[in-house]
């Protein structure tokens, strides 16, 4: 992700504007950062991360906003559904695969955890904790296939890492952006070694 760092006042303000989520005494302009990146998916708003470097170990919570009012992105989709109906979601061939990164980022599933993967290959290698990989929401896979239906949903085939397994997966983003995960069966274990 493209990160731009907020100046003092928008941090301030920022910190001020989101005190119930994360409870101000845990920021302060003097030891927190405040950073914003562009969602290809959302014209309006931007996704926010105020970060303390004052605890061991540093934490930071994320947001969506229009830089007025802020959605803690708190694990559930209710944020990222409610923004999608306010500011409206912008689904094409080329944002689906990024709203999937992003959305399986910041959403726990019944499923377990789902990361959509460049190839199959990449999957006896991937760490599912690496901040950096997780977060290049721009990154497209080679075998994917983005496809429109008739109701306008998009429809993704493509390789995911299902809860520790490799699995050919069928995705659905209904126009509301609600997700849905079908499992079309585990892919071959020599294609992850």
């Amino acid at each position: 992700m493209n990160w731009h760092r907020l100046d003092r006042d928008k941090t301030v303000d920022m910190i001020n504007s989101v005190k119930a989520a994360a409870e101000a005494l845990l920021f302060s302009p003097v030891t927190s950062e405040a950073k914003c990146a562009r969602l290809p998916f959302y014209t309006n708003h931007l996704l926010y991360r105020l970060t303390n470097f004052s605890s061991l170990p540093t934490f930071s919570l994320d947001f969506i906003s229009d830089g007025k009012k802020y959605f803690y992105l708190d694990g559930s989709a209710n944020p990222i559904e409610q923004i999608n109906q306010t500011a409206g979601l912008n689904l094409s061939k080329e944002t689906t695969i990024p709203y999937l990164n992003f959305y399986f980022l910041n959403v726990r599933l019944e499923e377990g955890e789902i990361m959509i993967l460049k190839n199959p290959e990449e999957a006896a290698t991937i760490d599912l904790y690496d901040d950096e990989r997780r977060e290049n929401i721009n990154l497209q896979p080679e075998l994917a296939r983005v496809e429109q239906n008739e109701t306008g949903a998009w429809i993704v085939h493509t390789p995911i890492f299902m809860d520790g397994t490799l699995v050919d997966a069928e995705i659905r983003v209904d126009t509301s952006g609600k997700v849905f995960v079908k499992s079309l069966g585990m892919m071959a274990q020599n294609a992850a070694q």
